[in-house]
């Protein structure tokens, strides 16, 4: 069975993912036997955090996806099965023991950064997307449960303290303001709380995780789903639609989008900006623990130029 190299490489690094790792051809042929699959190609390279193969069954061409357990998927079936298709992939069946999913196909599957198309036509997909998933707003209180921001905010703006006081010196002599890092630790914290609306926000919403498809001309995959303020969501496109912060004019194009974006979304513009300082912020101060402060740095001069712009 083929597994690519940057699943392995990635779940090498423990003893538990080790373990996975050696389980994951029983898992995939358990899936297979459960609901009658076929592996139909090659799996699709890419991922980190999970095992994904095109399949084919008597009712047609799908996706299996075997998941490494951890947080941020715990609830993606949930989610899934909330959108039921609006805006998303449909959930065709799951089993939660096992961590896998069997999920609607996407054709031709081309995702958003590499479709060649304009970056205001790429937005706009993103946005009439966006507007699908947050269409159902925020669960009930006896409806699926889902995380909230709130929580998982805080703990990621504790784990950014830690990472600053570790390698805060580094980044500030690789040119990062070190205003800015603490600024950007401290809208962890804040936004969430002062959002006045609440959704199942779908968490990473990158070009990379949506998808040209037959039933919809796009879906979003592959979601870390939370509750909370929907201006979250937008950042991943903004920042990663064509990389609009390698241009000379980076702080324009930028907040051209967000302002944009804030029109078609019904959004205040300053509040996707400032999720965007906060996740580059943390972003950068993950790659410096993780050993890589040159790459931490590029994604805070993000974060910097977002900051500038704002003033």
């Amino acid at each position: 069975m083929i597994i690519h190299p940057w699943l392995r490489k990635a779940r090498e690094t423990s003893a538990e993912g080790l373990n996975w790792l050696d389980r994951l051809p029983d898992l995939v042929e358990q899936a297979c036997r459960d609901w009658k699959l076929v592996i139909a190609g090659v799996p699709y390279d890419g991922g980190v955090c999970g095992w994904v193969a095109p399949v084919r069954s008597a009712r047609g061409d799908a996706v299996l996806k075997v998941s490494w357990p951890h947080s941020e998927a715990r609830t993606e079936a949930v989610a899934l099965r909330w959108w039921d298709g609006s805006g998303s992939v449909r959930l065709l069946a799951e089993n939660p023991g096992t961590w896998t999913m069997l999920l609607e196909r996407c054709r031709p599957g081309t995702p958003l950064r590499d479709a060649g198309l304009p970056s205001g036509r790429g937005l706009a997909i993103g946005a009439e997307l966006l507007n699908a998933l947050w269409g159902k707003g925020a669960p009930p209180t006896d409806g699926p449960h889902f995380d909230t921001m709130a929580a998982v905010c805080n703990q990621w703006a504790d784990e950014a303290d830690r990472r600053l006081e570790a390698h805060g010196a580094a980044l500030v002599a690789l040119g990062t303001d070190p205003a800015v890092l603490r600024t950007g630790i401290e809208l962890l914290r804040s936004l969430p709380g002062s959002a006045e609306r609440q959704v199942v926000v779908h968490g990473d919403f990158n070009p990379g995780n949506v998808l040209a498809a037959g039933r919809a001309p796009y879906l979003a995959i592959d979601p870390k789903p939370m509750v909370g303020d929907p201006a979250y969501d937008p950042w991943s496109l903004v920042a990663q639609l064509d990389w609009p912060f390698r241009l000379g004019d980076a702080g324009r194009v930028v907040l051209a989008r967000i302002d944009w974006l804030a029109g078609e979304l019904d959004l205040p513009a300053q509040r996707i900006a400032a999720w965007g300082v906060a996740r580059d912020v943390q972003g950068g101060l993950w790659a410096a623990s993780a050993g890589n402060p040159a790459l931490g740095a590029k994604w805070l001069r993000s974060a910097m130029i977002t900051a500038a712009a704002l003033r």
